[in-house]
C-alpha cells in the first residue's frame, strides 16, 4: 500500500511538472544546462558529472522522439522532482511505521498531506520545470534520508532486516554517499550527520567493524570516479565545456571543488525575489519542519528511532546553517533537504492525530477533509503561479529571439552582460545560427583561459592597458566597481578591434552597435 501510494503521488506530481515545463530554456543557468545535457559537455563548477551523463542519455532519448533540447532538459528536472516526492513519501511512511496505534492505511496516507505540500510549494516547483540541478539534489537527499531510516530499522530489535545484510547495507550507503558527492558537494551536510548516526547505531549494536567502513568507503569511490569525466574533458574538450576549465590538474581540482564560489562563503545576500520567496514560503516550511523534527526526536521511544530523529534534525540544521552563510543570490533551493526532512516529520504527527481516541471519528474525518481541501487550494494556487512563471519564460525567450534576429549575421563581437548569454550560444550551437558572431559576457573574457582564447582569435589582449581592480566580495561598492570595469573592457575591445562590437541589452530592450573611435 505504502509503495503504491508513493508511486501514485510521484506520478501525479511528474505529470504536473511536465505540464509546467516550457518548451524553451528557463532562467538562470537553464540555457547552460540545456547545452551541457544536449552535447554531453561540462557545466559550471562543480561539474555535476552524473547529472550530465544520465541527463544526456535521457535528453537524447526524448530528442530522438522529436522533442526539442530545451524541453527535454526541463523534463529531466521534472523527473528529479518526482523522484524526490517518491522517496519523501516513503520516508514519511517509515517514520510513521513505529507508532503502534497507526493502522496500515494511515501509514501510507498520513504522509500524503505534508508531502503534497512539499511537492507543489514554489521553492521546489520553480526548479522542477526548468533545467537545473536542484530538483535532483532534493531527490538525492530524500533518497538518502529514506535509506538511512531503513538501515536503522534493520538494526532495531525485531527489525524486518536481518544482520547478515550489514555488508549489503554498507555498500548501498557508500554508493549513496558517493552519488551525493558526485552531484553536489553540499551533500556532505546531509551525509556526514547521517553517517555518524549510522555509526552510532552500529556501535550500540556492536556491529561497527573496520570491514564495514572499508566496504562503504570503497563503494563511495565508484560514483565519485565520475569526476574523471571532467578531467578527461579538460584535455579533450567536446560539446559545451565551461569556459574556465583548462588542461591542468589545478584547473580540474578548482572546478570539481567549486573554488570560484569560495568568495560567497560567510554571508547571506539573496536577491530581492528570493527574499520574497523565502519569507512567504521557504521560512515557514523550514522552521516549522525543524520544530517537528525536534519534537519527534524528544518523543521517540526505541533507541534506533531516537538516533534517526536526532540525526535527521542535525542534518537539517547543518544544511540550514550552511545556507545562511552562503551568499549566492539564489539560496532558496539549498534549503530543500532541510524542508524535505521537516515535511517527512509531519507525517507521524498527522497519523497520531488521525488515530487519537480523544477525538470521535466524525471530528477526525472532518479535520482530515478540511486539511485536504486547504492543501488542494494551496497547491492549486502554487501550480497556477507556476504556469504564470512558465509563460513568462516563454515570453522572455520570444523577446530574446526577436533581439537576436536584429543582430547582423556577419563577423562581430557581441556582449551580453548576464549569465543568460548562453541562450545565444544555444541558438548557435544547437540551431547553427549566425556562427560568425562571437557571443560572450565581459565577465567571461577576463578569465585566464577565455582571455588567452580571445587573444589567439582576435590578435590582441582584451585587458591590454587596463588594471584589474581589487574587489572585496560583498562590499557596498563591489557592484559599482565591477560594472565600471567591465564597461571599460568592452570599450577597450571596441577601440582595438576592426570588427563591430555589439551590446545586447534585454533590459531596454535594445541591440546597440558601438561607435568606433573617431566616428
Amino acid at each position: 500500500m505504502s509503495r503504491f501510494t508513493s508511486l501514485a503521488l510521484a506520478s501525479v506530481s511528474f505529470a504536473i511538472y511536465v505540464a509546467l515545463c516550457p518548451h524553451v530554456s528557463g532562467p538562470g543557468d537553464g540555457s547552460e544546462f540545456t547545452l551541457v545535457l544536449a552535447t554531453n559537455g561540462v557545466a559550471h563548477p562543480t561539474g555535476y558529472p552524473l547529472y550530465t551523463l544520465f541527463g544526456h542519455i535521457f535528453c537524447r532519448l526524448l530528442h530522438s522522439f522529436g522533442l526539442g533540447w530545451p524541453f527535454a532538459a526541463n523534463v529531466w528536472s521534472a523527473v528529479g522532482a518526482a523522484v524526490a516526492v517518491y522517496f519523501l513519501h516513503a520516508l514519511g511512511s517509515r517514520l510513521t511505521g513505529d507508532r503502534a496505534e497507526v493502522r496500515p492505511w494511515t501509514r501510507a496516507l498520513a504522509p500524503l498531506l505534508p508531502v503534497s505540500l512539499f511537492a507543489f510549494q514554489p521553492v521546489l516547483l520553480l526548479d522542477a520545470s526548468v533545467a537545473e540541478v536542484n530538483s535532483w539534489s532534493a531527490a538525492w537527499a530524500c533518497g538518502a534520508g529514506y535509506l538511512f531510516v531503513r538501515l536503522l530499522d534493520g538494526l532495531a530489535p525485531n527489525g524486518e532486516h536481518a544482520r547478515p545484510g550489514l555488508v549489503r547495507g554498507a555498500t548501498a550507503w557508500g554508493l549513496v554517499c558517493g552519488i551525493g558527492l558526485a552531484h553536489h558537494l553540499v551533500s556532505v551536510f546531509v551525509t556526514v550527520p547521517l553517517t555518524m548516526g549510522l555509526g552510532l547505531a552500529l556501535w550500540r549494536q556492536r556491529c561497527l567493524k573496520p570491514s564495514l567502513l572499508f566496504t562503504a568507503f570503497a563503494a563511495s569511490l565508484i560514483p565519485v570516479a565520475s569526476y574523471g569525466i571532467i578531467a578527461w574533458k579538460a584535455w579533450h574538450p567536446s560539446g559545451f565545456v565551461w569556459n574556465a576549465l583548462s588542461p591542468g590538474w589545478t584547473s580540474v581540482f578548482q572546478h570539481i571543488t567549486g573554488e570560484q564560489y569560495r568568495s560567497f562563503l560567510g554571508r547571506f545576500s539573496p536577491a530581492p525575489d528570493q527574499r520574497y520567496l523565502l519569507a512567504r514560503i521557504g521560512y515557514p516550511f523550514l522552521f516549522s519542519g525543524i520544530a517537528l523534527l525536534l519534537v519527534g526526536a524528544i518523543r521517540a521511544g526505541v533507541a534506533e528511532r531516537r538516533i534517526a530523529w536526532w540525526t535527521l534534525l542535525a542534518s537539517a540544521l547543518c544544511v540550514t546553517m550552511f545556507t545562511f552563510r552562503y551568499g549566492v543570490p539564489d539560496p532558496a533551493p539549498y534549503f530543500l533537504p532541510a524542508i524535505a526532512f521537516g515535511a517527512a516529520a509531519a507525517a507521524p504527527f498527522l497519523a497520531t492525530l488521525f488515530a487519537a481516541r480523544a477525538l470521535n471519528s466524525a471530528v477526525r474525518l472532518g479535520g482530515a477533509i478540511l486539511a485536504t481541501l486547504a492543501i488542494l487550494w494551496l497547491s492549486a494556487s502554487w501550480i497556477r503561479d507556476g504556469y504564470v512563471a512558465s509563460r513568462a519564460v516563454t515570453v522572455y525567450e520570444e523577446m530574446i529571439r526577436s533581439m537576436w534576429s536584429a543582430v547582423p549575421p556577419g563577423p562581430s563581437i557581441l556582449f551580453w552582460h548576464d549569465d543568460r548569454f548562453s541562450m545565444l550560444l544555444e541558438y548557435q550551437i544547437l540551431g547553427g545560427e549566425k556562427p560568425a558572431v562571437f557571443v560572450t559576457n565581459p565577465e567571461v573574457v577576463v578569465g585566464d583561459l577565455p582571455r588567452e582564447q580571445f587573444h589567439a582569435r582576435f590578435g590582441f589582449d582584451p585587458l591590454e592597458g587596463l588594471t584589474v581592480p581589487a574587489i572585496q566580495p560583498g562590499s557596498p561598492d563591489a557592484t559599482r566597481i565591477r560594472m565600471t570595469f567591465f564597461g571599460r573592457v568592452i570599450r577597450n575591445i571596441n577601440d582595438r578591434s576592426p570588427l563591430p562590437v555589439i551590446l545586447f541589452l534585454p533590459s531596454v530592450p535594445m541591440v546597440r552597435q558601438l561607435d568606433k573611435p573617431g566616428h
